[in-house]
């Protein structure tokens, strides 16, 4: 089970953000960091974008079959989900800045063995790896963000979130074209560099023995109980962490049926079915950059969570009764939902005192998440069989959301996980 320790004293200092620097002191002794997560990030989704377009090409050297494509399809969330398992107590015994390069070591190597594999055993083995490295680095994320920019962390957390929707959402448009020009092998293999890039800032890092002078004093703040709490004793933990979920959910689900879906329902092209989840996924970047800065503004953040429920609401509904008048409008409406992808990653911040508890929470929540996340698509298909139809399945995904708005009734008292954990001391 997931731990972290408990003090109040120490989680009121580490609370305390540094008195804000002139604009020419902001970034010193914080570039290597801030580099450093912004490279992370790009290197987030790329293994899981940059496949799928290329599995045709893929299939001129080797078999694939559907269900192996499925297969690969099912590896990312579950990937992340061990991610959420293992990387806070790896951090804990290597600490945040060594567990980094191990994630990004983990990418590197999965991308060179996707690019030489001979078969789709190599094919699969490459893309773990990757995967794992990358679910490593979403837990990391926020931490990171904690411990090296706590006086910044709305606008650093929407940085790097537009940069993971960047490096999701690139790989697809350039895939076949670069494919093309290159071969597969060469489109997948040139992520590595990317990935070696990004270790660099975090080799300085360590290299000076120390964390920046401005890390440093706030490392200092971070002592804390020696009382271990388990942290799902926290309300506050299960909130963030079922906004994560459904979110995840509605997500992963759409990314597997929505061009089958409007194909069925709404009677487009399949062309212009994934023209549609193109833009389902393209919404994702504006709000990766607003919401976080948005939601450390907000004294009600769950006026947001509402409001997402409502769009993945509004959107299925849509689709239920009028697909095939506004597609696209219902695809903007329901895509928007996501919104608490971003605000859910924020919050692992907002709702923590130390990196510690950061880390810790961010752990949690990704679990949660990400084995949530992976019934969607089996149980959109169960459901699709059961019935001849979608629009079970569309209910299905309407009354998952509901529990995001529960979540943020929870996350309406503006407590904190540090404080919820804290056991008397006799």
């Amino acid at each position: 089970m997931i731990e972290v320790m408990s003090s109040p004293n120490a989680a009121n200092a580490a609370n305390e953000a540094p008195e804000p620097d002139a604009p020419s002191r902001l970034w010193r002794g914080r570039f290597l960091a801030f580099a450093g997560i912004l490279l992370i990030a790009l290197n987030m989704r790329l293994a899981v974008a940059g496949l799928s377009p290329i599995i045709p090409l893929i299939q001129r050297d080797f078999p694939i079959s559907i269900l192996a494509i499925s297969l690969l399809g099912f590896m990312a969330p579950l990937s992340f989900a061990i991610g959420g398992i293992f990387t806070p107590r790896i951090a804990r015994r290597l600490g945040l800045e060594y567990t980094v390069i191990l994630a990004l070591a983990l990418i590197l190597v999965g991308h060179i063995v996707r690019a030489t594999a001979s078969n789709w055993g190599g094919l699969s083995i490459g893309t773990l790896f990757a995967l794992l490295g990358m679910g490593f680095g979403n837990v990391l994320m926020p931490p990171l963000v904690k411990k090296y920019f706590p006086d910044r962390v709305p606008l650093m957390t929407s940085l790097y979130m537009t940069l993971v929707a960047f490096s999701a959402l690139v790989p697809p448009l350039i895939a076949v074209p670069l494919s093309d020009a290159i071969s597969w092998r060469g489109f997948l293999g040139q992520w590595g560099a990317l990935a070696v890039v990004a270790v660099i800032p975090w080799v300085f890092q360590i290299g000076h023995g120390r964390s920046t002078a401005k890390a440093a004093a706030l490392a200092a703040t971070t002592e804390v109980h020696p009382n271990h709490v388990a942290i799902w004793r926290s309300p506050t933990a299960w909130a963030v962490a079922v906004i994560l979920a459904v979110s995840s959910i509605n997500g992963y689900a759409m990314y597997a049926w929505m061009p089958i879906i409007l194909v069925d329902i709404s009677h487009v092209s399949l062309a212009q079915a994934g023209a549609l989840l193109g833009v389902y996924a393209a919404i994702g970047a504006p709000l990766a950059f607003i919401m976080p800065m948005l939601a450390s503004r907000l004294r009600r953040v769950d006026f947001l969570v509402h409001i997402a429920t409502l769009f993945f609401i509004v959107g299925y509904v849509g689709f239920i009764f009028f697909p095939t008048q506004a597609p696209l409008l219902w695809t903007i409406i329901a895509g928007t939902g996501p919104l608490l992808f971003p605000l859910s990653l924020v919050m692992v911040n907002l709702r923590s005192r130390t990196p510690r508890t950061s880390m810790a929470l961010s752990g949690f929540a990704t679990t949660v998440a990400y084995v949530v996340a992976l019934t969607g698509p089996p149980v959109l298909g169960l459901l699709f069989s059961a019935t001849g139809g979608w629009t079970a399945a569309l209910i299905f995904l309407a009354v998952i959301s509901l529990a995001g708005s529960v979540a943020g009734i929870v996350l309406a008292r503006q407590r904190m996980v540090d404080d919820e954990l804290v056991r008397p001391t006799s």
